[in-house]
């Protein structure tokens, strides 16, 4: 799966993808959860974004399943252990 989207600004749309071409989403943010932990030795970020998506997912037997206003999260995380 690809995740296309703005690390400068999370609340701009996202776009997830998979390279055969059976999902392709765009995902509207409306929530960004942070969490910031900075100990020296041990640090993490986290962006829990909660929004809607839209778009189309291909099920195994070929049907194209058209995907509107689906809420779910997607979420970035950087950590230095």
């Amino acid at each position: 799966m690809h995740f296309d989207y703005d690390p400068a600004d999370f609340m701009r749309p996202w776009r997830m993808t998979s390279p055969d071409g059976r999902l392709e989403l765009e995902f509207l943010p409306f929530y960004d959860r942070t969490a910031r932990t900075n100990l020296l030795l041990i640090a993490s970020e986290v962006h829990q974004m909660f929004g809607h998506s839209r778009g189309r997912v291909v099920a195994d037997d070929g049907e194209v399943i058209p995907v509107s206003d689906l809420i779910g999260f997607a979420e970035e995380h950087h950590a230095r252990w």
